[in-house]
C-alpha cells in the first residue's frame, strides 16, 4: 500500500528532477501541457480527498479500468485515507516524463509528485497520468509515507571542572 521513503531521499529527488526540468529547453506547448498535467492530477486527488473513489475510478483511463475493479479501487483508496488520516496540505513538487513503460499502449506518460501532510503522515503522492485525445488521464495513484530523519540526540554537556581557588 505504501512504502517508506527518507526525506533526506525524497528532497534529493526533488532536487535532482528541478535541476533536469531547468537544464532542458521546453516549449512553451509543452508547458502549458505539464501544466494541465498538474491541474488533471490535482483534481483527481481531491477526488480521493472527498471520497470520491467511484468517480476517480469513472475518470480514470482505460488502462487502469482493466488492470483494478472498482470495487477493489475503492478498497484500495478508503484503505489509504484511513491509514493517513485527513489532509492537511498538498504541493506538486515534480513532473516526470516517462519512457514509455513496458506492456502498457504507446503514449506519452507522466507522473505527477506531490508532497503532501496527512493526519498521521506527511507523504508523496504519485499520479500517473497518459495523454489521450490531447488531454491527461489519470492512470494510476501510489503514495509512499515519508519517514522523518532520525534525530540524532546531542552527547551530554560534561560539567567543567570547578575552578581553582
Amino acid at each position: 500500500m505504501t512504502s517508506s521513503l527518507s526525506f533526506k531521499q525524497f528532497r534529493l529527488a526533488g532536487a535532482f528532477a528541478i535541476v533536469a526540468m531547468l537544464s532542458s529547453n521546453h516549449a512553451s506547448a509543452q508547458t502549458a501541457s505539464l501544466d494541465a498535467a498538474v491541474s488533471a492530477a490535482s483534481q483527481w486527488a481531491t477526488l480521493a480527498d472527498l471520497n470520491q473513489s467511484d468517480r476517480m475510478w469513472a475518470t480514470s483511463g482505460a488502462v487502469m479500468q482493466k488492470s483494478i475493479s472498482k470495487e477493489d479501487w475503492a478498497k484500495y483508496v478508503a484503505n489509504l485515507r484511513n491509514e493517513l488520516g485527513a489532509l492537511d496540505g498538498r504541493e506538486w513538487v515534480q513532473v516526470v516524463r516517462l519512457p514509455q513503460p513496458t506492456n502498457l499502449p504507446k503514449a506519452e506518460y507522466v507522473n505527477v509528485v506531490f508532497s503532501s501532510r496527512f493526519d498521521k503522515a506527511p507523504t508523496a503522492e504519485a499520479v500517473s497520468l497518459v495523454q489521450n485525445g490531447g488531454r491527461w488521464v489519470p492512470v494510476g495513484y501510489v503514495v509512499h509515507k515519508i519517514q522523518p530523519a532520525a534525530a540524532t540526540v546531542p552527547a551530554p554537556a560534561t560539567p567543567a571542572p570547578p575552578a581553582a581557588k
